[in-house]
């Protein structure tokens, strides 16, 4: 799950901010050790791709004066909210990387990538806890052949169960598939976070 997603200036001063999760934290306290983080370890390698805790991972992407960086659980892939990290840090500097070279400090204008950040962030933010309330259907739009990642044992188990009924709990597969339930939980996250599955409320 995303939790939060925080656009620093390289220095550390947090410019832009979004929780999604139950996690808090003062937004310039954690831009400034996430910053200070990337910009030690672009004096010894080529930078910082992640950096794990127990609980969760804080991904980044780094660009033009900005540093983006999402919290996500610490079991999520990486590489998936990467992408997306990558198009709205693009979209940021496209619309603000003047006012950047000449920062007065101000903040309150960066706000405006609220709508965008949001649209590219939504499938990851719903808890996916409560399945009790929902059912899961392919995506009419998934074209098997075009996914280019290979799916997981268990990921491979739901997909069939569902192509074969057309829809699933995850009490279903866990009974049916004979899955662990945190395994089916987990690779199927994988697969809403892909778009291969989607989430529809129980009628």
């Amino acid at each position: 799950m995303l939790h939060n997603l925080w656009i620093a200036k390289d220095t550390g001063e947090c410019l832009f901010h979004r929780r999604y999760g139950s996690i808090e934290h003062d937004e310039n306290l954690i831009t400034s050790f996430l910053s200070a983080i990337e910009i030690f370890a672009q004096n010894i390698d080529t930078g910082c791709n992640f950096l794990q805790t127990s609980n969760y991972k804080f991904v980044y992407t780094t660009g033009e004066q900005t540093v983006t960086v999402a919290c996500i659980d610490s079991d999520d892939d990486e590489d998936i909210i990467r992408q997306d990290l990558s198009s709205i840090q693009e979209e940021f500097l496209h619309r603000y990387l003047p006012q950047l070279v000449d920062w007065t400090g101000r903040v309150e204008h960066f706000a405006n990538m609220k709508d965008f950040v949001d649209e590219h962030l939504k499938r990851y933010s719903s808890y996916l806890s409560d399945f009790s309330k929902s059912k899961l259907e392919l995506n009419p739009h998934f074209i098997r052949k075009e996914f280019k990642k290979e799916f997981s044992a268990q990921q491979e188990k739901i997909i069939s169960l569902i192509h074969y009924k057309g829809s699933a709990t995850i009490q279903d597969i866990v009974k049916l598939m004979k899955l662990d339930e945190l395994d089916a939980e987990k690779a199927a996250k994988g697969l809403l976070y892909n778009n291969i599955i989607r989430s529809v409320q129980n009628s």
